[in-house]
């Protein structure tokens, strides 16, 4: 086993001398992530660098954006680098924090027994073996390291990887246990009990994570949309902007930070975006849906009106001022509209949303216009549930709240089968999708004998 080292503080002979090990290079990551002039000393050395050059400057490069935390940059540097132990490890962390396990693993396993080996490398590579699904080597690399925090995690996460999730939860509070602050242990159970719904748990341990110094990226962001979930939006702010602070291209964080802001401004109304939904669907109806005369479906053609929409947005002084348009049709396109308790002009004059003090006065507007109710829409939406096989309805039977619904649209989800066959991994992907819109998702899904595809 590796002997405890000194603190790395010097990065210019670091990145000078390129022969670190695990350990070092794990010192060096946390001095740059806590000390600016550290990081000044890299960022100079890194503007000095040739982009691409290859041998040890591409190597160079590459450890430079590791610890600038920019692995995405760094991963094309690293690839035509000239082979050396510590291009092998820098492979094996890029590749891991650009969520490539497998290639991680391949580098982190050809160092065991090399002067690289230590601690770090061998909980790394149990970290990596395990998110690639290959538990036997998780397991190999756990039982190398001690009874540490160290230890007690890569037991864990070899665990988790087998589906033994509360032996894995059991063995995290042990590291934790030893070390408070340990922050793979730490985002792992909060990532664990996040996925089984407990948010009130894990929020309290992301917390302790993004109140380390060098809080992980990956725990930020988490934090973060579970803070949004819960319309903590000024602290999901805070976690998108430490993200940006280390590293002011990230997409992810400039995409959240954007909407976590935007979110803060938005007033949201659930009942009164239902009836924009209603609404908007009526406006859309094309033309082409209604009996009428041949003179008055070519004078609506060439003026390019195609739906109730374009119709209503018209007086009837524009309508008789077209040609051949005389008070007959007229007469026609206002019974046409009245079917539907529209009337001509009227886009131009409530071109406000529907948004009224009083909701029993807002639905009685909205009836008015349109006529039926939220609950006839409701009892419509629930008819493709009639099927023998709840499989065959429409994503629409689910009556998904409008978060949840717009995540089904992006997803271009539109039956249930189609959802049963996405994994609760797939969908936490998608932007905007939380725990609250997958907790919402799981009990449709068990009120019909359902469930989602398991990983």
């Amino acid at each position: 086993m590796a002997a405890t080292i000194a603190p790395v503080t010097d990065a210019a002979a670091f990145l000078d001398s390129l022969s670190f090990g695990s350990e070092e290079l794990r010192s060096a990551k946390e001095a740059a992530r806590n000390s600016r002039d550290f990081r000044r000393v890299i960022e100079t050395t890194l503007r000095a660098l040739p982009e691409s050059a290859g041998g040890s400057a591409s190597l160079k490069r590459a450890t430079a954006l590791y610890l600038l935390s920019r692995p995405e940059a760094a991963a094309p540097e690293v690839a035509c680098a000239s082979e050396t132990p510590q291009t092998a490890l820098i492979r094996g962390r890029v590749a891991l924090e650009n969520g490539d396990p497998a290639q991680a693993a391949a580098a982190f396993a050809v160092l065991i027994g090399t002067d690289l080996g230590g601690p770090s490398l061998l909980s790394d590579l149990a970290t990596a073996a395990a998110l690639s699904g290959d538990s036997g080597m998780a397991h190999k690399a756990a039982a190398r390291l001690p009874q540490s925090a160290d230890g007690l995690y890569a037991e864990g996460i070899a665990l988790e990887s087998e589906g033994e999730y509360e032996e894995a939860k059991a063995k995290y509070e042990q590291s934790l246990a030893k070390d408070a602050n340990h922050p793979r242990a730490l985002f792992r159970l909060a990532l664990r009990l996040d996925l089984e719904g407990r948010d009130e748990k894990a929020l309290e341990l992301y917390r302790r994570l993004t109140a380390l110094t060098h809080a992980p990226v990956n725990a930020l962001l988490n934090a973060a949309l579970l803070l949004e979930d819960t319309a903590k939006f000024a602290e999901a702010e805070t976690c998108y902007q430490r993200v940006l602070k280390v590293d002011p291209t990230h997409v992810r964080a400039r995409i959240g930070l954007r909407d976590c802001r935007a979110s803060q401004t938005m007033f949201f109304d659930e009942d009164s975006e239902r009836r924009e939904d209603r609404r908007n669907q009526i406006l859309r109806t094309p033309i082409s849906e209604f009996e009428l005369s041949v003179r008055s479906r070519n004078c609506l053609a060439k003026m390019n009106i195609e739906s109730l929409g374009d119709l209503v947005k018209k007086s009837e002084q524009e309508l008789l001022a077209y040609k051949n348009f005389g008070e007959t049709s007229l007469q026609e396109i206002k019974d046409i509209l009245a079917q539907k308790g529209l009337r001509l002009g009227m886009q131009v004059e409530d071109d406000a949303p529907l948004y009224v003090a009083d909701k029993a006065e807002a639905d009685a507007q909205f009836n008015q216009l349109f006529g039926g109710s939220d609950e006839d829409a409701d009892d419509d939406d629930d008819t493709p549930m009639a099927s023998d096989d709840p499989r065959a309805a429409s994503i629409d039977a689910l009556d998904l709240s409008i978060r949840s619904r717009r995540c089904m649209e992006t997803l271009e989800i539109k039956t249930v089968a189609e959802l049963t066959e996405r994994s609760e991994q797939e969908l936490m992907a998608s932007k905007n999708f939380g725990l609250t819109s997958l907790n919402e998702i799981r009990k449709k899904l068990e009120e019909r004998g359902l469930s989602l595809k398991k990983k």
